[in-house]
C-alpha cells in the first residue's frame, strides 16, 4: 500500500488526482489536501508513505516552501512537486533541495497520472530500501558494541540492549524481567527510559507472581513469542492495564533461553505499525546476546564463547565491515569485505593503507573516511567498486570510533552491495509500465470490441428469420453480456479496499442500492433504524449484489433487512422469501470458482474483509435467502 498525501488547492484537480491514481494502481491511497495549513495535522493522521504537492505560486501552493518548512522539520518523507508551467530555474531549485522527482503538470490527464503512479511507487520504494538498509547498519552497530561490552555491569548491558531494541522495532518503550524458576516469580528488571517517564503507577511493583501475571507471562509459559498487533480485542489472556500504566496498543513479547529453559522475558510496546518477524529477528538476536552476558555473569563461564560467537557473528555478516585507524589503516576486515579487497590484492588487507590499492574506489574511500574522521560525523556515499573481474554497487557508511575520552580512534565501513536492489528497481518500474499497458487494454480497447461485436450481432438478428440462426445469436449476445460483466467484475473489485473505511447508514445504503437496480419499493423492508458500521466505501456495491441475486429469483415477493445484538455481536440481517441456497453449496458460494461467487458473492466477502465483517448464509432452503453480516464491537455504532 502506498499512502499519498495530495496537497492541491484546485478541488477539480484533487479528484481527478483521486479517481486516476487509484485506477491506475489499486495498491496507492490518496489523501486530499486542500489547505496546505492542514499538512502536519494530516500527516500525524494518515502518517503518509509520500507527499505529492501542487507548486504554483503565488495563487496556488508554494510546493518547494512546504518542502522546505517539513526539511527544517525533519519530517522526511519522500516529495514530488507538479508544477504548472515548469521552467529550468524551478527544476534546478526543487533538484538542489533533494526532492525525489519533479513532474510538469500541463499534459494529458492520463499520461501525468500514469507517469505519477510509476514515480509515487518509485520514491516510495526507494526510501523503504533505505529505510531498511539503515536499520541493517544500526543493528550491526549495536552488535559491535554489544560483542565489547563484557567489562561493563550487566545493569548497563541491559540498559543499551533494551533502548536499542526499542528503537530497532520503532517501538514506544520496553521492559526486561528475570524469572525464578523455583519461586514461579517474574522480577522486573528494566524498563526503557520512555516506559519510565510515561509511567505513573504509584507504587510499581518489582516482583510478580506468575500465577497473577497476565499475557505478559505468556511467553515464559509457552516458551515461545507472543505478538499482539490489537491490544483492544477481546483476548482472554489480557487481565487489563493498572491504574496509571502505559496505554498498550500493540506488543511483542519474547522468552529468553538459556539451554532450554526459560531465564526471563522481555518485551517491546506501542510500535506505530504492526509487529513482524523483522521486528522479532531484531529483538531476538541483541537479547540473545544478553541473555548470553547474563548467564555469564550468573556462572562466570561464558565470557569467551559469547565473544567468539559475535565475533563470527561479524566475520560472517552479509555486509563488508572494516575497521580503520585515523591514517586510514586497516585494523579488522570481516570476511565480506576482505573476498571484495581481494580482488585488487592477493597481499593481505590488515595493517594495509586504503591508499596503497591504488584504486578509483580506494582512493574515494579514503577521501571519504578523512573527511568523516575530521568532521567527527558519519557520511554515507554510494561508490562503485570496480576490478578487472567485478563490478559492483556499493553503498558505503562510515561512522566515526570515537572513545571514552571523546578521542576519534578511526572509523568503522561498512560495505553493502546494492546491484540486485538496483537491478530490482529497474524491474519494478518496467513491471509498472507492464501493467499499465495491460489495464489500457482490458479496460479500454476489450470493453469497445465487445461492444461492436454486440451492434452486429443485433444488426443480424434484424436481417434473419430462421429460429436456429436467431437462438445462435442471442447465444453470442448473452456470452458478450457474459464478458463485460466480468470486466465490470474486475473494475470493481480493483476498487476494494482503496479508500479509508467510512461510518456509513445501513438504511441510506440499502435503499441506495435498492434505487440503483430499480426494485419495487413495496418489496423492501428497512428495519435498521440508525445503526451505522465502518466499512469500505464499496458497501453499497455489496448490497447491490446481494439484491441483484433475490431479483433473479422469480419466486422473491419481499425483501427485509434488519439486526439484532446478541452476547455483544452485532449482526445485520439480509432475507428474501425466494428458493435459497441449496444446502450443497452455502460453503462455496462466496468462493471466486462458484456460479454465486462469481455473480457476485465474492466481491462481498471481499469489501466486508476490508473492515473485518463476515458474512454466512444460514437460510433454509426452499423458504429463502438469509445472509447474516457480523461486524465487530468497534466498527457499528447507533446514531442518537
Amino acid at each position: 500500500m502506498y499512502r499519498v498525501l495530495l496537497v492541491e488547492k484546485d478541488q477539480t484537480f484533487s479528484d481527478m488526482a483521486v479517481t486516476f491514481l487509484t485506477r491506475i494502481n489499486r495498491d496507492i491511497r490518496v489523501v486530499p489536501c486542500l489547505d496546505p495549513e492542514e499538512v502536519d495535522k494530516m500527516i500525524e493522521r494518515f502518517n503518509p508513505d509520500i507527499i505529492v504537492s501542487d507548486h504554483n505560486p503565488p495563487s496556488g501552493v508554494d510546493g518547494l516552501a512546504l518542502f522546505r518548512s517539513l526539511l527544517r522539520r525533519s519530517t522526511n518523507f519522500p516529495f514530488i512537486p507538479l508544477v504548472g508551467n515548469g521552467s529550468e530555474e524551478v527544476a534546478v531549485e526543487a533538484m538542489n533541495l533533494g526532492v525525489d522527482f519533479y513532474m510538469i503538470k500541463e499534459r494529458p490527464p492520463r499520461e501525468l497520472f500514469t507517469d505519477l503512479a510509476d514515480k509515487i511507487v518509485l520514491a516510495v520504494e526507494k526510501r523503504r530500501i533505505d529505510e531498511e538498509r539503515s536499520l541493517n547498519e544500526r543493528r550491526l552497530k549495536a552488535l559491535v558494541r554489544l560483542a565489547k561490552m563484557h567489562r561493563y555491569g550487566f545493569s548497563e548491558v541491559a540498559h543499551f540492549v533494551l533502548e536499542e531494541s526499542v528503537k530497532l522495532t520503532r517501538s514506544g518503550m520496553g521492559y526486561f524481567a528475570l524469572y525464578d524458576e523455583k519461586r514461579d516469580m517474574l522480577t522486573m528488571y528494566s524498563w526503557s527510559q520512555a516506559g519510565m517517564r510515561e509511567c505513573r503507577i504509584e507504587e510499581k511493583p518489582i516482583e510478580y507472581p506468575m500465577d497473577k501475571v497476565g499475557i505478559w507471562g505468556e511467553p515464559v509459559r509457552q516458551k515461545r513469542a507472543i505478538i499482539v498487533n490489537d491490544y483492544a480485542s477481546p483476548n482472554p489472556l489480557i487481565k487489563g492495564i493498572p491504574k496509571g500504566h502505559v496505554g498498550l496498543k500493540r506488543l511483542l513479547m519474547i522468552p529468553l533461553m538459556h539451554e532450554g529453559k526459560v531465564i526471563g522475558t522481555a518485551g517491546v510496546a506501542n510500535k506505530a505499525d504492526h509487529y513482524d518477524n523483522t521486528d522479532l529477528n531484531q529483538f531476538n538476536l541483541l537479547m540473545d546476546g544478553m541473555a548470553s552476558i547474563y548467564m555469564g555473569r550468573m556462572s562466570g563461564e561464558a565470557r569467551y564463547e559469547t565473544e567468539r560467537r559475535y565475533e563470527e557473528m561479524l566475520q560472517f555478516a552479509p555486509v563488508g565491515i572494516m575497521v580503520v585507524d585515523c591514517q586510514g589503516a586497516i585494523v579488522e576486515c570481516n570476511l565480506k569485505a576482505r573476498k571484495l579487497l581481494d580482488h585488487l590484492s592477493d597481499d593481505g588487507h590488515v595493517g594495509k593503507g586504503l591508499i596503497e590499492y591504488k584504486s578509483d574506489f580506494t582512493v574515494q574511500l579514503y577521501s571519504a573516511v578523512m573527511e568523516s574522521i575530521r568532521s567527527r560525523v558519519a557520511a554515507h556515499h554510494k561508490l562503485r567498486f570496480k576490478s578487472t573481474d567485478l563490478t559492483v554497487s556499493l553503498q558505503v557508511s562510515i561512522q566515526p570510533r570515537i572513545n571514552g575520552k571523546d578521542e576519534v580512534k578511526g572509523a568503522i565501513i561498512t560495505l553493502e552491495d546494492m546491484s540486485d536492489i538496483e537491478s530490482s528497481l529497474e524491474k519494478l518500474e518496467r513491471a509498472s509500465f507492464h501493467l499499465n499497458v495491460v489495464e489500457r487494454m482490458t479496460f479500454l480497447e476489450v470493453s469497445n470490441q465487445v461492444q461492436i461485436i454486440k451492434g452486429y450481432v443485433n444488426f443480424l438478428k434484424a436481417m434473419a428469420e430462421e429460429p436456429a440462426l436467431l437462438d445462435h445469436l442471442d447465444r453470442i449476445i448473452d456470452s458478450s453480456n457474459r464478458i463485460q460483466e466480468r470486466m465490470r467484475f474486475a473494475r470493481d473489485f480493483r476498487n476494494v479496499g482503496i479508500m479509508n473505511p467510512e461510518w456509513q447508514s445501513i438504511s441510506d445504503v440499502v435503499k441506495q442500492a435498492s434505487l440503483t437496480l430499480s426494485l419495487p419499493e413495496e418489496m423492501l423492508e428497512v428495519n435498521t433504524g440508525n445503526l451505522e458500521i465502518l466499512a469500505d466505501p464499496e458497501l453499497p456495491k455489496a448490497f447491490e449484489k446481494i439484491i441483484a441475486l433475490s431479483m433473479n429469483d422469480d419466486n422473491v415477493e419481499s425483501i427485509k433487512v434488519g439486526f439484532n445484538i446478541t452476547d455483544g455481536r452485532m449482526r445485520v440481517v439480509y432475507e428474501d422469501d425466494g428458493k435459497g441456497v441449496p444446502d450443497n453449496i452455502k460453503e462455496s458460494i462466496f468462493d471466486v470458482a462458484s456460479s454465486l461467487g462469481a455473480d457476485g458473492m465474492y466481491l462481498v466477502k471481499e469489501i466486508l474483509d476490508v473492515t473485518r465483517i463476515n458474512i454466512i448464509e444460514n437460510g433454509k432452503h426452499g423458504e429463502g435467502t438469509r445472509y447474516e453480516l457480523m461486524v465487530p464491537n468497534t466498527h457499528y455504532r447507533l446514531r442518537s
